[in-house]
């Protein structure tokens, strides 16, 4: 009778050491969706957050801007049309002895997001610069300061004024 319960107690045992090992390997697989799940939400919430900063702003209209005694220089202050967003810079597509095609771009950060925001923003200029274009919706540009042959002043055009 002894062997018989020894018997039965093993047996018991080895049942429960397979199901501790059985609920080890679920709770194993478990963690690992909810890693994968975390690391996704992550992966694509920094998508996000950087994403919007490659974005191009084209709802910017000019403020304010002075050049400098030499010429050389352009600093403009431009304010955004659109109601939510923020620009953090330009790129400069053009200058020298053609116009400059400025295309503006969004913040880091979401749709709204402050980071890096800007609105005040310098650039070279050349003698042989004569035209200043802002990127429009639809990938066009519109003329906002052209510069007059006769006296070498900037000046707003008609739309911008």
């Amino acid at each position: 009778m002894g062997q018989i319960a020894n018997q039965m107690a093993l047996e018991l045992f080895i049942k429960i050491k397979d199901n501790l090992k059985k609920k080890q390997k679920k709770s194993n697989q478990i963690k690992t969706i909810i890693i994968l799940a975390v690391g996704i939400i992550i992966a694509l919430s920094a998508t996000y957050f950087i994403g919007t900063g490659f974005q191009k702003a084209s709802g910017e209209v000019l403020v304010d801007y002075t050049v400098s005694e030499d010429g050389k220089e352009m600093t403009f202050c431009v304010g955004s049309v659109e109601s939510m967003g923020y620009i953090r810079g330009f790129k400069d597509k053009g200058g020298g002895v053609k116009p400059h095609y400025l295309t503006f771009y969004r913040t880091f950060g979401g749709i709204n997001s402050s980071w890096g925001a800007k609105n005040t923003f310098t650039l070279k200029l050349a003698p042989e610069d004569t035209e200043i274009y802002f990127n429009r919706p639809g990938g066009g540009y519109e003329l906002v300061l052209i510069k007059d042959e006769e006296t070498g002043e900037w000046n707003r055009t008609e739309g911008e004024k």
